[in-house]
C-alpha cells in the first residue's frame, strides 16, 4: 500500500486517460517515444486485453518512454510524470487520487449529480469506465486520448470528459491500423484535436503548459475575467449566432471560456476577445462549447422508470378526449432523451386498440445536433444503456451503427428553438427538461418555470434533472416523485401571465468568415431594430405560414386559427391537411404554380367556411429568395377581408366553397367565380395530364433500368455465391491456423512458466543480454548486484551501476560473443562478498547466438573453507610429529609433512589406503585394532600407546601414539592419530619381559572414557 498522499496536490494534477484496442500498440509506442518527461501529468493506459492474462505492456513500452512505465497496483497513490498500465479485468476507476477496481461492470452511481454522465450495466467498456471516472473525479483536469481500435469503446467517455470541460484528443483514423474507435469518438462532435500519435505529445504538452500558466495567473488575480470583458465576449457570440448566454451562470461560462483559451494557447482574456474579433470562426466553436450537447439513452434509469408509471394515465386521458398527446423536450441535444420518451410511449400504447395521436417536440439551439437527431443514427455501444428487447424492437443495424425505427422517428418533431428567446409550445401534457436549468441564473430559472407552467395543460407533468428543483414555482406544481424530480400542475393553479412572452427570435448567423463589427453601439442599434421589427410584425403583418418544398409547416406567425385547423387522426404537419374547407384547392394550385416556376407570387380571393360562417380571405403565396437562410421556402399570407351583403346572399345560394371575385363587365361575383373555377379546373387537369405523361415516361425508363439492374444483380449474386464459398474455405483454414497458434501460445506460455520456475528455484543471480548487451531478462537476485528494475528491460547494461569490484563485465561479454567460449571469473562485491561469474553464449533452438547469459554463483562459503583449509594445513604441516586422519573404515584421509619425513612414501601410496596395510602390515596390530575399534562406537580417546616398528634402521623405532575421535556430522566421524617417535635401546619384547606388567598398565591406563575425556577437553 502506498503512503498517504497529498489530496490537495492530487486535486491540481492533470490526469490523461489513454484508451486503445486492436492495433494500438504501434500508436502507443509512437506516443510515448515523443512524450516529454516533464509535463507534470499522470498517464493511465487502458487497452482491451484478455481477462486473466498478464500484460506485457510495461516491458514492451518501457524502452520507448522517457517516463517510468509500470502496472497499476490497486490503491496506489498516483504520481506525476509516470505512466500506469491498467488491465481491464474488472475495469479501473479513479477514486480520491487512487486507481481502484470498479467491480467489472459499468454501474453508475445512484447518487449521481447532474454533472455526471450516467452508465448502466452492459458489455464491458473499460475505456468508457475509466473516462467516466476521470470526468467525475478530475473534472476539467481530465484529458482523454483515443488511439486505434475496433468498436466504439470510449465514445461515451469522451463526452463525459468534454461535459466537464476536459480536453479530448483522438488519433487520425486514416493513420490508425484500426480506425473505428477514433471515428466513433469524432462522430460525437466533442473532439478537440485529431492528430497522429507522433503529433499528439507536443500538442498535449503545450495544452498543459498553457493550462498551468493560466491557473498560476488566476491565482495571482492577474488574468481574472472581468464582468465588462465577459459582457463583450457574450455580445460577440450574440451578434454572430443570435443566442444570448447572459443568463447562464458565470462559473459555467468562465470555465468554458478558459478551456477555449487553453486550446488556443491564449493566457489573457483581453487577448482572447481580440482573437474572437479577428477570427469569427472561433465564435462558432465557443458557441458549441457553451451549449454542451451531451446526453444518453435512459439517462438516470430510475427517473424514466418512475415516469413510465405516470404515462398511461396521461395517454388514456388524451385518447378519451380525442386530443393529441403533446410533449416537449427542450435542450434535446442529439435526441437520445426525446427518443427515450418516444420508446416509453410506444411501449405503453403498443396493445391499445385506439391509441391517441402522439407528438413530441424536441428542440435545441444547436442546429448540428438537431440534424443528427433527425437522422436518428447512433453507435452500437448504446446497447449498454438499454435492454436487448428495446434494441431489437426499436433499432435496426446499419453498417457499424444502429438507427432508431421510423415508427419512433415519425412521432418526434425536431426544431431549432431557444427556450429563453422563442415562443413556447402550448397545450402540452408533458415537458422533460433535464439538466438545463442548472446552467442558468436564478432569474432565468424562475422565468423558465413560469413558461413551463404556461405551456402545460392542467394535470400536465414536468420532469427535471436530478439536481434541479421547483423552489421558485412550488405553488404551481405538486410533487409526484421527489427523488425522480417529477411534478404535476397543481389543481386550481392558473397559468402565469407572461409579461415578457418570448417573441419569435430573429437568429441569424454571419457568413462563416465575415469580419465582425467591433463598434459596441452596433449591438444596441441591432437590438432596437429587432424590437421595432418585432413590434411592427405583431401589429401589422397578416397571419402567415412558412412551408418547405414538401408542404410542411416550419413556422407560423399570428393567429391562423380562422384559416387553419389540425386534421383528425395522427398528427401531421402538412399545410394542406390543416386548411379549412374552401381554402385547400386554391392553396394547392398556388403552391404548385410557385413550385413549377409559373409564378413567384400568386394573389387571389377565396371563400372559406369557418365554424359554419362563410369568410372571405385574400390568399398570397410567394417563393422566398432572401434571406438565404429561408431561400426555397414558401410564404403563405392569409388576409381576412369583410364581405358585402350581396356576396353573402349569393354565397348562401352558391355554397361556401365558391370563390368570389368582382368583374368589370357587369356580371355578378358568383358568375365570375364559376368561370374562374372552371378555368382553374381546366388548368389543373392539363397539369395533371402533363404530370402523368412525364411520370409514365419516367416509369418506362425506370422499368428498363430495373431490368438491366436485375440482370446485373443476378450476375453479382452468382459471383457472391462463389466468393462466399471461397471465404468459407478460407475461414475454415483460418480457424485451423488459429487453433494451432493457440496451441503454440499455450506451449510457449508453459515453457515460459517452466523457465521462470527453474530460474527462481536456482536462487542464482542470472542476467540475459541481447547481441548489443541490452537487458533482456533477469532474476531477482541480480538486483542485489546490479541496479536494475523491470522498467529497464531493453536498456543498455552500460547505463546501469553495479556493486562489483569488476569493471570488465562488458569487455568479457563482448569477448564471449566474439569467441563463443565460456568465461569464468571470481568477482567480489564492494562489501567483500565473493561470486563466481560465468559468461556463456545464449544459443537459440536454431543454434543462433542471440546474446550472452551471465550467472553469479555465491562462493563466499567455499572461499572461506578454502582459506581455512589452507590455514590449518599450514599449521599441521609445521608440527614435526607425524599426524594421520582416518575415516570410519580406518582408511587414511590425510597426513602431514612430518609423517612423510618418518615414512618416506608418496601421497598415492598412503592416502585412501587402509592403515593396517601400510609398512608391510606392521600397523596391523591386534591391540591397536581393538583401541581403534573402541574409539568410534564409544567416542573414546587413547593416549601413549606404544608400537615397535622396523623402519629399516638398526635399532627398532618405537611409535608412541595418541588417538581421538573427530566429530564431523551426526552420522560421520574421523580419527586423528598423533605419533611420537623415539628410538629403543632394546627390542620391545625384551622390555616387556623385564617388566611384564608394563604393556597392560599402559593399555589400561591410557584408555579413557569418551565422556570423561570430552568433559576435560
Amino acid at each position: 500500500m502506498s503512503p498517504p498522499h497529498d489530496q490537495h496536490a492530487m486535486d491540481a494534477l492533470p490526469i490523461v486517460g489513454i484508451g486503445g484496442s486492436a492495433g494500438s500498440l504501434r500508436s502507443l509506442k509512437s506516443f510515448l517515444t515523443n512524450l516529454p518527461a516533464d509535463t507534470g501529468a499522470v498517464y493511465v493506459i487502458v487497452t482491451h486485453h484478455p481477462k486473466g492474462e498478464r500484460s506485457l505492456l510495461p516491458e514492451i513500452l518501457g524502452p520507448h518512454a522517457a517516463l517510468p512505465v509500470q502496472m497499476v497496483e490497486e490503491g496506489e497513490a498516483l504520481a506525476p510524470n509516470r505512466v500506469y498500465v491498467a488491465l481491464p479485468d474488472e475495469g479501473w476507476i479513479l477514486s480520491r487520487g487512487q486507481l481502484v477496481r470498479s467491480g467489472g461492470t459499468n454501474k453508475r452511481s445512484e447518487a449521481s449529480s447532474s454533472t455526471k454522465v450516467d452508465r448502466r450495466a452492459g458489455p464491458p467498456h473499460p475505456i468508457d469506465t475509466l473516462f467516466y471516472s476521470l470526468a467525475e473525479e478530475a473534472g476539467h483536469r481530465a484529458l482523454a486520448v483515443v488511439l486505434a481500435g475496433t468498436g466504439s469503446d470510449g465514445t461515451f467517455g469522451v463526452q463525459a470528459i468534454k461535459y466537464q470541460a476536459g480536453m479530448v484528443m483522438v488519433e487520425e483514423p486514416d493513420t490508425a491500423e484500426f480506425g473505428d474507435m477514433p471515428a466513433n469518438a469524432i462522430a460525437t462532435g466533442q473532439v478537440d484535436y485529431v492528430l497522429t500519435p507522433t503529433e499528439m505529445p507536443a500538442t498535449l504538452a503545450s495544452y498543459l503548459a498553457s493550462q498551468n500558466h493560466r491557473q498560476a495567473a488566476l491565482k495571482s488575480h492577474e488574468t481574472a475575467i472581468s464582468q465588462g470583458l465577459l459582457k463583450k465576449i457574450l455580445q460577440q457570440v450574440r451578434n454572430r449566432t443570435g443566442h444570448d448566454f447572459s443568463g447562464y451562470k458565470i462559473s459555467t461560462i468562465n470555465r468554458r471560456l478558459e478551456r477555449r483559451m487553453d486550446l488556443q494557447r491564449i493566457h489573457e482574456p483581453q487577448a482572447y476577445l481580440v482573437y474572437l474579433q479577428d477570427h469569427p470562426e472561433e465564435i462558432d466553436l465557443l458557441f458549441q462549447e457553451f451549449i454542451i450537447s451531451v446526453t444518453n439513452f435512459f439517462r438516470d434509469p430510475h427517473a424514466w422508470l418512475s415516469l413510465s408509471e405516470q404515462l398511461p394515465a396521461l395517454l388514456k386521458q388524451a385518447a378519451q378526449t380525442g386530443q393529441e398527446f403533446r410533449a416537449w423536450v427542450p435542450g434535446c441535444a442529439t435526441g437520445e432523451e426525446a427518443y427515450t420518451l418516444a420508446i416509453l410511449i410506444q411501449e405503453c400504447i403498443a396493445d391499445w386498440e385506439q391509441p391517441p395521436a402522439v407528438r413530441i417536440f424536441a428542440t435545441d439551439v444547436d442546429q448540428t445536433a438537431i440534424e443528427k437527431a433527425r437522422v436518428g443514427r447512433y453507435p452500437r455501444s448504446i446497447s449498454q444503456f438499454m435492454s436487448e428487447t428495446f434494441m431489437r424492437r426499436y433499432f435496426s443495424a446499419e453498417n457499424d451503427t444502429v438507427r432508431i425505427g421510423r415508427e419512433v422517428r415519425d412521432i418526434v418533431v425536431f426544431a431549432e428553438h431557444n427556450v429563453l428567446q422563442d415562443p413556447p409550445f402550448t397545450n402540452l401534457d408533458l415537458i422533460t427538461c433535464r439538466n438545463l436549468m442548472i446552467y442558468l441564473e436564478r432569474d432565468r430559472q424562475e422565468r423558465l418555470l413560469a413558461l413551463f407552467r404556461y405551456a402545460l395543460r392542467s394535470q400536465g407533468l414536468l420532469l427535471l434533472g436530478p439536481s434541479e428543483s421547483l423552489d421558485h414555482q412550488s405553488e404551481a406544481f405538486s410533487v409526484v416523485d421527489k427523488e425522480s424530480r417529477i411534478y404535476r400542475v397543481a389543481e386550481g393553479s392558473l397559468p402565469p401571465r407572461l409579461l415578457e412572452m418570448p417573441g419569435p427570435s430573429r437568429r441569424r448567423r454571419s457568413p462563416p468568415y465575415q469580419e465582425a463589427d467591433r463598434n459596441p453601439a452596433v449591438g444596441t442599434n441591432d437590438s432596437l431594430t429587432r424590437n421595432v421589427e418585432c413590434l411592427l410584425a405583431l401589429q401589422f403583418a397578416p397571419p402567415s405560414v412558412i412551408v418547405n418544398d414538401r408542404g410542411e409547416v416550419v413556422y407560423v406567425h399570428g393567429r391562423t386559427g380562422l384559416f387553419l385547423e389540425p386534421a383528425s387522426g395522427p398528427a401531421r404537419n402538412q399545410l394542406l391537411e390543416m386548411a379549412r374547407p374552401g381554402l385547400r384547392e386554391p392553396l394547392n394550385q398556388a403552391l404548385q404554380k410557385v413550385a413549377n416556376g409559373d409564378a413567384e407570387q400568386i394573389c387571389q380571393r377565396v371563400q372559406i367556411l369557418t365554424n359554419g360562417v362563410t369568410e372571405l380571405v385574400r390568399l398570397e403565396v410567394q417563393l422566398i429568395r432572401t434571406p438565404k437562410a429561408l431561400a426555397g421556402f414558401r410564404l403563405v399570407a392569409l388576409h381576412h377581408e369583410p364581405m358585402s351583403e350581396a356576396v353573402k346572399a349569393e354565397s348562401e345560394t352558391i355554397g361556401p366553397k365558391t370563390n368570389l371575385q368582382r368583374t368589370s363587365n357587369g356580371g355578378t361575383e358568383a358568375e365570375a367565380h364559376l368561370i374562374e373555377k372552371l378555368e382553374a379546373l381546366r388548368q389543373e387537369k392539363q397539369i395533371a395530364v402533363k404530370e402523368m405523361q412525364a411520370a409514365n415516361q419516367e416509369l418506362q425508363s425506370l422499368n428498363e433500368e430495373l431490368q438491366s439492374m436485375n440482370e446485373e444483380l443476378q450476375s453479382s449474386n452468382e459471383e457472391l455465391e462463389a466468393a462466399k464459398e471461397e471465404v468459407e474455405s478460407l475461414n475454415q483454414e483460418l480457424r485451423s491456423v488459429n487453433a494451432e497458434l493457440n496451441i503454440r501460445v499455450d506451449d510457449l506460455t508453459e515453457v515460459n512458466d517452466d523457465l521462470k520456475n527453474l530460474l527462481d528455484s536456482t536462487h542464482l543471480a542470472t542476467l540475459f543480454l541481447d547481441e548489443t548487451l541490452n537487458i533482456k531478462r533477469f532474476t531477482s537476485p541480480v538486483q542485489e548486484l546490479i541496479a536494475v528494475r523491470s522498467s529497464d528491460i531493453g536498456r543498455p547494461l552500460s547505463e546501469l551501476s553495479t556493486k562489483l569490484r569488476y569493471n570488465a563485465l562488458l569487455e568479457d561479454a563482448d569477448a564471449v560473443l566474439d569467441t563463443l567460449v565460456t568465461k569464468e571469473i571470481k568477482v567480489q562485491t564492494t562489501t567483500g562478498h565473493w561470486y563466481l561469474l560465468r559468461i556463456q553464449p545464449y544459443r537459440s533452438t536454431r543454434n543462433v547466438i542471440r546474446g550472452v547469459v551471465c550467472t553469479f554463483q555465491d562462493i563466499q562459503i567455499a572461499q572461506g573453507v578454502i582459506r581455512n583449509e589452507a590455514f590449518f594445513r599450514a599449521v599441521v604441516d609445521t608440527v614435526p610429529e607425524p599426524l594421520l586422519v582416518l575415516d570410519d573404515a580406518f582408511r587414511v584421509v590425510s597426513v602431514n609433512d612430518g609423517f612423510y619425513r618418518i615414512f618416506p612414501r608418496t601421497p598415492d601410496e598412503v592416502e585412501g589406503k587402509s592403515l593396517f596395510s601400510l609398512e608391510a602390515g606392521q600397523w596391523d596390530h591386534p591391540e591397536l585394532r581393538a583401541l581403534l575399534a573402541e574409539v568410534l562406537p564409544q567416542r573414546q580417546a587413547f593416549h601413549d600407546f606404544e608400537l615397535s616398528m622396523d623402519l629399516g634402521d638398526a635399532i627398532p623405532t618405537c611409535l608412541r601414539m595418541n588417538g581421538r575421535r573427530l566429530e564431523l556430522e551426526a552420522d560421520s566421524a574421523m580419527i586423528l592419530l598423533s605419533i611420537g617417535i623415539h628410538r629403543l635401546t632394546s627390542k620391545p619384547s625384551e622390555s616387556i619381559e623385564r617388566n611384564p606388567s608394563h604393556g597392560s598398565e599402559v593399555s589400561s591406563a591410557t584408555l579413557t572414557g569418551g565422556t570423561k575425556e570430552g568433559g576435560s577437553r
